[in-house]
């Protein structure tokens, strides 16, 4: 058998009907493509005709250059980008890489050099939207502090990913973790000004505003992305 028309033989196998009976044999590929007998002889022995590839293209999908060649994509471009429309599931790929550490480590975070190596941490989470730098670490979120109770407001529920780069500044709106350098407890708030005073505010109003400007606050890093987790 031609090579072509093996191409057309085994594609017009594998592919699911369309309107038209399944091809298990010469005979049904004649069948739906409306040829005789004699011309799938002709098929056989000498190849497909141009005309039978763009027919085929036509009812099964398959690319005519490749049928008649063997060279290029298998399946036809209309076919490609229905299947591309058809689908709402795309693979994304991950920018790197950063640490999962505890609010305990985030607390003790001194400098932006302060960075763990692969290896050094027990779990490292995948970022995908934005290009953290070399120091950048991710956070559990814990509690309901920065839940709101307001529909359709952004919202970072407990078990919320947050991923944290203290090499980025901090503008009024932006989500930071900021630490007490007293205690070393670190926190997590959006940073809001007022007056020519800057606070740590809440989400959830049932948390109290803390004002930063004690010297003892310190913001150690911006919030630039988050992820939420969840099962059906």
């Amino acid at each position: 058998m031609h090579a072509s028309m093996k191409r057309l033989f085994d594609y017009a196998k594998q592919e699911p009907p369309r309107g038209g009976s399944e091809v298990s044999s010469l005979a049904d590929l004649g069948r739906r493509l409306n040829v005789s007998a004699q011309t799938l002889n002709n098929w056989k022995a000498r190849g497909v005709s141009k005309e039978g590839a763009i027919a085929a293209e036509k009812e099964f999908g398959c690319a005519a250059t490749w049928i008649l060649e063997g060279e290029g994509r298998m399946d036809s471009a209309h076919k490609a980008e229905a299947a591309e429309a058809a689908s709402n599931v795309h693979e994304i790929q991950s920018r790197r890489s950063v640490p999962l550490i505890s609010w305990v480590r985030a607390g003790d975070f001194e400098e932006v050099q302060d960075h763990l190596q692969p290896g050094e941490a027990d779990e490292w989470i995948d970022v995908y939207d934005t290009k953290p730098g070399e120091s950048a670490f991710a956070l559990r979120v814990d509690g309901d502090s920065m839940t709101s109770p307001y529909p359709g407001e952004l919202s970072f529920p407990e078990g919320t990913i947050i991923v944290v780069d203290p090499l980025r500044g901090a503008a009024a709106g932006d989500f930071v973790v900021a630490k007490d350098v007293h205690t070393q407890r670190a926190t997590f708030k959006k940073l809001t000004t007022d007056g020519g005073r800057w606070y740590l505010k809440p989400l959830n109003p049932s948390y109290p505003t803390i004002e930063i400007d004690d010297p003892a606050m310190r913001v150690i890093g911006r919030v630039i992305e988050y992820q939420t987790r969840g099962k059906l």
